[in-house]
């Protein structure tokens, strides 16, 4: 049952208190008050807080669509610290967020590609994936000029083939020089370079 509230974020109709109900111990009131207070800027205190300490996924799914919606800076810089969080759910739920934010998160990521931390790198780029940015490319390739985690260069090269061109096999073929030894960067450079010059071909003339 709902908790009766006479705060001004009660809706009248129903006593239902979305601020209340955020902290309550029933996680269908909890997930009912995310999905209340979505897109609401005032709310972004309340649910940052618990998309760091629910457990519940269905309550953790409306936390997450609620602060997208809200889609402030702030949300931007919540879901970038969860990207360094050691739970993996908070990083997969940080990378969706972000690719959902492309106007506000699209600077910070470019900032990301250059973090200390691979794991943040590789993040970055697995985000970049779905940031419909002109600069992407130019950003990817800037990376793999400098980066020297085979890691991190096997998924920016994934991200390459798809949206590099012609231009672009000239360092993808630096990136199989500098990383001879590994077996999967060579796969997918070689991928790469073999993808981008059949959809090359298949250009009209």
């Amino acid at each position: 049952m709902f908790v009766k509230s006479t705060t001004p974020k009660m809706d009248q109709g129903t006593g239902f208190d979305a601020y209340a109900m955020i902290k309550d111990t029933n996680a269908d009131n909890r997930r009912a008050a995310a999905i209340a207070l979505s897109g609401q800027k005032e709310a972004f205190a309340e649910l940052a807080d618990l998309s760091r300490s629910e457990t519940e996924t269905p309550v953790r799914d409306a936390v997450l669509n609620a602060l997208i919606a809200i889609g402030s800076a702030k949300v931007v810089d919540l879901y970038i610290e969860h990207l360094r969080a050691d739970d993996a759910t908070l990083r997969r739920e940080a990378v969706y967020a972000l690719q959902h934010l492309p106007k506000k998160a699209a600077k910070k990521i470019r900032k990301l590609m250059s973090d200390q931390d691979p794991d943040v790198r590789i993040m970055a780029v697995d985000i970049l994936q779905l940031l419909t940015i002109s600069d992407a490319v130019e950003w990817i390739r800037d990376l793999l000029a400098n980066e020297d985690n085979a890691n991190v260069v096997g998924v920016a090269v994934d991200r390459l083939s798809e949206i590099g061109g012609p231009q672009d096999v000239g360092i993808l073929k630096q990136v199989k020089d500098r990383f001879s030894s590994d077996a999967y960067v060579q796969f997918a450079a070689t991928h790469a370079i073999d993808r981008i010059i059949a959809l090359e071909a298949e250009e009209p003339s």
